[in-house]
């Protein structure tokens, strides 16, 4: 039984890994072709039409003959791409720091025997990543929204995404759950996920603290709530670094089961506030948008619908990740009784 447990862990391992690889392979490529946005300049006959491919770093032109001509002219379209410019080849870089690493913490390869040294790096694995696909999907998002919803693009010809965006969320989504999947190989998922939802509480507080200027009754109570959950977040994030079998800070394993139990405890209740926030939130949108919001729905809606989503978000990380740290602690007391028991006998 323990044998099928070791390989099953492997063959996680070595798929988290595998899907990383080939989120890495597609954001090298979607960063080669020029394919992220096309525009069709229709003519009054088909000679004269003209398929624009624009990328990263190269500007593409197919005319109706099928000539294909290629320059670096992107100066008309240079606003929208210097994100993504930084943020991809970042992304690749990440990408590849994580390959190596896992390369060399894998359990598959043998390269490094200690077993906290492979949990080590396979979690610096996961963060790497992580990392890479949080920045894909925003490059991508910063390319696509304009668009999808600028009129000024249309202005030369019908503008579409290119097949690099779709690949980029494909790749985005790789790199995201080959992350996630090393994470649970190592046993730290709960911990992780806890993290990440505290730090979108993070962003959830600075938007609560930065706006509503104009609606101060609504400001102070989400402040009052985010203030506090991202403050029992940041509990629980000390807690786990101490709490965690790699990092060693804690020998005895009834301590780590308890530093587990109350940095779950820590990121439910953080999760519950980020549930209230969005609750006061949607309560706001739906009995007081006509009474409060008649002149400021512009450039206030938006901010309230976002902050509704990113508590949603954070809340549902922190609570999976509460809920599985709280529920850990069942599993080693069991353990420890018998342990006990045979010890006894």
């Amino acid at each position: 039984m323990g044998m099928d447990i070791v390989f099953i862990v492997e063959m996680v391992e070595v798929v988290g890994i595998a899907l990383g690889v080939i989120g890495l392979i597609l954001t090298i490529v979607i960063c080669a072709l020029p394919t992220w946005r096309v525009t069709t300049i229709i003519a009054g006959n088909v000679a004269t039409t003209e398929v624009v491919w624009y990328g990263l770093w190269m500007r593409c032109v197919t005319q109706g003959t099928g000539q294909t001509q290629c320059d670096n002219s992107m100066w008309h379209w240079r606003y929208n791409l210097q994100p993504a410019r930084a943020m991809i080849p970042t992304a690749i870089i990440l990408g590849v720091l994580g390959v190596m690493v896992s390369m060399v913490g894998a359990k598959c390869t043998n390269c490094i025997k200690d077993k906290t040294s492979q949990a080590k790096l396979i979690i610096i694995t996961g963060i790497l990543f992580i990392l890479a696909g949080i920045l894909i999907l925003i490059a991508v998002f910063l390319v696509a929204k304009p668009i999808i919803s600028d009129s000024s693009t249309q202005i030369e010809g019908k503008t579409e995404l290119g097949a690099s965006l779709y690949f980029g969320w494909v790749a985005a989504i790789l790199l995201l759950i080959g992350g996630v999947l090393l994470f649970v190989t190592v046993g730290v998922f709960g911990w992780t996920m806890g993290i990440f939802g505290w730090i979108v509480s993070l962003v959830s507080c600075y938007i609560s603290i930065s706006h509503y200027y104009y609606i101060w009754d609504m400001k102070k109570v989400l402040m009052t709530i985010t203030s506090i959950s991202s403050i029992l977040g940041a509990l629980g994030v000390m807690g786990s670094i101490f709490g965690t079998r790699c990092c060693n800070c804690i020998e005895s394993n009834r301590i780590r089961v308890k530093a587990r139990f109350i940095v779950g405890i820590f990121f439910i209740l953080a999760s519950i506030l980020q549930l209230t926030t969005e609750i006061v939130v949607v309560h706001f949108l739906i009995m007081d948008v006509q009474r409060q919001l008649a002149n400021l729905v512009d450039f206030i809606l938006f901010d309230l619908v976002f902050l509704a989503e990113l508590s949603s978000w954070s809340a549902s990380m922190l609570l999976i990740g509460g809920t599985i740290l709280c529920c850990s602690i069942f599993k080693r007391n069991q353990s420890d009784s018998s342990m006990t028991q045979s010890t006894s006998r």
